[in-house]
């Protein structure tokens, strides 16, 4: 048996060496391509999750304005109608009796139902502001600024600057639900006096931004309370849409909301 000399020696070792770093490598680089295409895969499932996520939240919320609206259409429809019926009902009573207590309850009571109709066309207002269809968001806002005006409890000061245009009906009733949750917000924790609504159009963007003079809170404190703000998340989620808020205690609070409104705008 031959014994081999120390160059076939080393080039053995070299070989069996440059084999097994050769493998190493091809199994790193399998391990590389396979840990990619799992995040890849991943990604890809979080993809259709994210989807699926969506389209059930615009589901729900699609969902929740129908009934909104059926509701909205029923108080005015029917409830409106029997309590305007009752409304003339008191006023032929008042009218035919002679006797003064009678004429004068009759009175008063219509006074009750005057007031009822009153709040009802509020509420259905508050659920299906009949401007935001016909005339669109900027004149939708101010009416509602009106309406809280008449309270006179509160000052809402609105602006509307830039083009106005139209978009799609949806995204309209979305930037509108956020703007009355803001508002609503400022209304039942601020204690302001003065809430300043800017609608601002640019182009294919929208920006809304809600400011108060109120008291203000911690926001470190108030990420996850009740303010309403994961409403506000879920539907500008729906438009890609993006919001900041910014309060200082005594100070005030401002949200600003902007809006790409393009491949929505209608011609």
């Amino acid at each position: 048996m031959e014994i081999p000399d120390n160059s076939d020696v080393i080039i053995i070792l070299f070989v069996g060496a440059l084999s097994i770093i050769s493998l190493a490598l091809g199994i790193l680089f399998f391990f590389i391509f396979y840990q990619k295409k799992l995040h890849k895969n991943e990604l890809q499932i979080n993809s259709i999750k994210a989807e699926h996520q969506k389209e059930l939240l615009k589901n729900s919320l699609l969902a929740q304005e129908n009934e909104r609206k059926r509701f909205a259409e029923d108080l005015h429809d029917e409830v409106g109608a029997y309590l305007s019926a009752i409304k003339l009902s008191l006023s032929r009573i008042a009218k035919k009796t002679e006797n003064e207590d009678t004429q004068e309850l009759a009175n008063e009571t219509k006074i009750h139902v005057d007031s009822v109709i009153s709040h009802i066309r509020r509420i259905t207002r508050n659920l299906l502001p009949p401007s935001l269809e016909k005339l669109g968001l900027a004149k939708a806002i101010n009416e509602f600024a009106n309406w809280v005006n008449k309270s006179s409890i509160f000052v809402v000061d609105t602006w509307v600057t830039g083009r106005q245009v139209r978009f799609t009906p949806k995204y309209e009733m979305v930037v509108y639900r956020v703007f009355q949750e803001l508002t609503n917000n400022a209304i039942k924790y601020s204690k302001a006096k003065t809430i300043t609504v800017k609608l601002k159009f640019s182009g294919n963007y929208l920006y809304l931004s809600v400011c108060d003079n109120g008291k203000g809170f911690n926001m470190n404190e108030s990420k996850n309370s009740g303010l309403g703000l994961k409403n506000i998340e879920s539907r500008l989620s729906l438009l890609n849409g993006k919001y900041k808020i910014t309060s200082k205690i005594n100070k005030g609070t401002i949200a600003i909301v902007s809006v790409n409104i393009s491949g929505h705008i209608l011609s």
